[in-house]
């Protein structure tokens, strides 16, 4: 043996770790290659069934005057004597006899639940919880600049609410210490909160 191939030899075997992990990778890169041969060298040869022999068919005989008979002529409806998805009675009789129920006792009428007095009640309450959402940072009376919620607007700017962009609030007017939100012809006050509180 060479003197390069010695120092290599104990090169890779000095370390037990090393030698080992070597000898793995070793096999299995031979494993892949063995199976990457096996592959690529299928054998190309087929099984081949009998062949089937078709007897050939007899020729027809010619029909004669008397055996031959003229075509029929089929007519048929228009319109359906029965609809095809209506269930039959016949075979899915029904156990329970369909009662129609009248009207409930102690029950009212269809009527509006609520007067418009009531719902325009109602909906200055939902914009007024979305006005109590925003946080009123600073203000500034000249010129008029206020930061809500950690954004600066000045007045005409629209506010977009929070967790509901489609509503959208109008920056009326800037006060000291408060300014003005305008939304559907509301007008709602946002005050800056005061330290200690």
């Amino acid at each position: 043996m060479s003197v390069k191939l010695r120092r290599l030899w104990i090169q890779l075997t000095g370390d037990r770790k090393r030698f080992g992990i070597l000898c793995a990778a070793v096999l299995v890169a031979l494993l892949f290659w063995a199976r990457l041969i096996v592959i690529s060298r299928a054998p190309r040869t087929a099984m081949a069934e009998d062949p089937v022999v078709v007897a050939p068919a007899p020729a027809p005989e010619p029909a004669s005057d008397k055996t031959a008979s003229p075509p029929q002529q089929v007519t048929l409806d228009r319109m359906p004597f029965r609809d095809p998805f209506l269930i039959s009675e016949d075979h899915f009789p029904r156990l329970d006899p369909v009662v129609g129920l009248g009207p409930e006792a102690g029950k009212s009428g269809a009527k509006t639940t609520e007067d418009p007095v009531q719902a325009a009640l109602r909906r200055t309450a939902q914009l007024q919880s979305l006005v109590d959402l925003f946080t009123l940072d600073a203000v500034m009376t000249q010129p008029p600049m206020a930061v809500i919620s950690g954004k600066t607007y000045r007045p005409g700017d629209l506010v977009s609410g929070i967790n509901n962009d489609q509503i959208q609030f109008q920056l009326f007017q800037v006060k000291q210490g408060c300014v003005i939100l305008e939304c559907e012809d509301r007008q709602f006050e946002l005050k800056m909160e005061s330290p200690g509180l």
